[in-house]
């Protein structure tokens, strides 16, 4: 497997995240806050793609079950 220097970054701070989290929620919300420090700290700006809130519900609802 290649690993570059971006690579084991990202491996580190998702295993970092993963131990501060208790669930699936939480890794999300903790996860975001370190995206969006990460691109503040280099310059760049996150898009997120923006999903009808129909498919948002399906997902969320099915997600439940």
């Amino acid at each position: 497997m290649i690993q570059s220097e971006l690579l084991k970054e990202k491996h580190r701070v998702q295993a970092l995240i993963s131990k501060e989290s208790a669930s699936i929620r939480e890794y999300l919300i903790n996860a975001n806050i370190a995206a969006k420090e990460i691109a503040k700290l280099h310059g760049v700006n996150l898009k997120y793609a923006e999903m009808p809130i129909k498919t948002l519900q399906r997902t969320l609802l099915s997600s439940r079950r």
